[in-house]
């Protein structure tokens, strides 16, 4: 059941409009200077907020032409930051060679016979981790010291060619991906 509601007005209606009709209103003096102002403000409003999205755009736009000028710089600052702080990990020892020497081995094609060619103190580590695992899977590949190559990094032989994993190579490779990005 709807409840009625009544509303006393102290005061004589003068007339009755909507905010959009403000124009018809004309209860006393001064009142259409008043509505008159009231519809100027609108506009300047308006125009004010045109003009702020003109500038949005404008600015967004900018933003753009500035990053896409600085892509290459900006490329190679992030490969030349990866690389050094890549190079800290491996000065700390902070890498896992036996998980380096798998991911080598996944780009190797399956053969009877494998060399796999890393640093003297990287084989001693892997060695240690082959005894602890009990060599399991490792029966083909025949691991060969090389002082010339550096901490954490390895070059797997096959009769099909030869596999480089090498640090200099990933970041390369990181930087020309980078650069594809939108």
């Amino acid at each position: 059941m709807a409840q009625s509601v009544i509303v006393n007005i102290a005061t004589p209606i003068g007339s009755v409009g909507t905010v959009d009709n403000i124009a018809s209103i004309q209860s006393g003096p001064g009142e259409a200077e008043k509505v008159e102002s009231v519809e100027q403000e609108k506009e300047k409003l308006a125009h004010l907020g045109k003009a702020l999205e003109a500038a949005a755009v404008k600015l967004q736009q900018f933003q753009e032409e500035i990053f896409s000028s600085h892509r290459e710089q900006i490329v190679r600052l992030s490969v030349e930051i990866a690389g050094r702080i890549l190079l800290k990990e491996i000065a700390d020892g902070n890498y896992e060679i036996e998980k380096i020497i798998q991911e080598a081995l996944k780009s190797a094609p399956a053969q009877e016979d494998i060399v796999v060619r890393l640093n003297p103190g990287d084989l001693a580590q892997l060695q240690k981790v082959i005894e602890d695992k009990g060599g399991d899977g490792l029966d083909n590949i025949k691991f060969v010291p090389d002082a010339n190559i550096g901490p954490s990094q390895c070059v797997v032989q096959t009769d099909k060619g030869m596999i480089e994993y090498f640090i200099e190579e990933h970041l390369k490779q990181v930087g020309e991906a980078l650069k594809g990005v939108e």
